[in-house]
């Protein structure tokens, strides 16, 4: 993709992104602290040097207040750091510039927590000039500017990759700024008011929180955090039996708000033997013609663009309880279903003070 082929709308919204940027005194440290963060870990992340890394040198890269840039990267340190004599190998395989990019990301990949995000930003640690940072908001600011670079499907992490970054560079340049600086330009690239109206869409006020509770049961009203419970507890939950929550290569947490260009969806699962993909949303405060909207909408992007032929598409809505008009749409639609969920919150007595004060 040539520089030219970038639409005036996509390089405004950048260079308007880049502008906001440059006026909010808390980026400024952020794009200063470039030279801080490389003096500390690249010559950590060389050839010669990163085969035998120190634990904890990786382990502290991987915490915001350390790499001054990414956050949520430590979701995943202990995973990363398990096995660090695989991870040791596979991170010299990465950095070895003998090879083509796309060619030196499979060892790294196949590490168990090594996602996009960290793969990325070790590389372009390590060569701030030659490798952009692709995460998850890197690639929804690409999604949503109709940059992200089409590739075959199947197409390894590795060849992705190579095709998502020399979008990153030459749009680097086509804004005058380094692939650092870059990164920091996607979370700029929405309005205020679009911030604020996610916001306020996901915000659950405290009164649905009092009203949905009783003394004996406070169920989880505050779906954001649900949502994560799931995501993190997959495998106690009952659809675990079945389903997988998607992944592939490079991105271990694919199917954790999953981007597409017509939005997120909440989590994406895929059955564990049989060809069929499974669309999950979350109610929260939409009503129920949004919501069933919403998923009919997913599982037609997902069929169209994930499916193999004989593949299907199912959808679950997830609520603290249904209604007339959500159960009605859903008696129409057999590919879509429903569960309730509640989370029990008790309070125990704790020891008497002449229990405590026994010898």
């Amino acid at each position: 993709m040539n520089t030219h082929s970038f639409s005036e709308y996509a390089l405004g919204r950048l260079r308007a992104a880049k502008a906001a940027m440059q006026e909010r005194p808390d980026t400024h440290e952020i794009i200063e602290a470039k030279d801080t963060v490389l003096a500390r870990y690249q010559p950590a992340f060389q050839p010669g040097a990163i085969e035998t890394i120190d634990e904890e040198i990786l382990r502290s890269f991987l915490y915001l207040e350390n790499n001054r840039h990414w956050s949520g990267l430590n979701r995943q340190v202990n995973r990363v750091c398990a096995d660090m004599t695989a991870t040791r190998a596979a991170l010299g395989r990465l950095v070895d510039e003998t090879c083509a990019v796309e060619d030196r990301m499979q060892p790294v990949t196949d590490i168990k927590g090594m996602g996009k995000g960290i793969i990325t930003a070790i590389l372009h640690v390590a060569y701030p000039d030659k490798y952009g940072v692709w995460n998850n908001t890197s690639n929804d600011g690409l999604i949503e500017l109709g940059l992200l670079p089409k590739v075959e499907r199947g197409a390894s992490f590795g060849h992705r990759y190579a095709a998502v970054n020399e979008v990153l560079r030459q749009l680097a340049n086509a804004l005058d700024v380094d692939l650092w600086t870059l990164d920091a330009v996607w979370w700029f690239l929405h309005s205020p008011e679009k911030e604020e109206a996610t916001e306020m869409e996901t915000e659950v006020p405290f009164t649905s929180i009092a009203a949905t509770s009783t003394n004996k049961t406070t169920r989880f009203a505050l779906e954001r955090h649900l949502h994560d419970y799931m995501f993190y507890n997959w495998e106690t939950l009952d659809l675990a039996q079945e389903w997988n929550i998607f992944v592939r290569d490079g991105e271990p947490e694919a199917g954790y708000e999953f981007t597409t260009p017509i939005g997120r969806i909440d989590l994406l699962a895929r059955h564990k033997s049989e060809r069929r993909w499974l669309v999950i949303e979350l109610k929260r405060e939409k009503s129920s013609d949004a919501v069933v909207g919403q998923v009919l909408r997913y599982m037609g992007w997902v069929s169209k663009h994930l499916c193999d032929d004989g593949d299907t598409v199912e959808g679950l809505v997830v609520a603290t309880e249904g209604d007339p008009q959500l159960h009605y749409a859903l008696e129409v639609v057999p590919a879509v279903s429903f569960k309730s969920y509640e989370v029990e919150f008790r309070l125990k007595d704790g020891p008497s003070f002449a229990e405590f004060a026994k010898p």
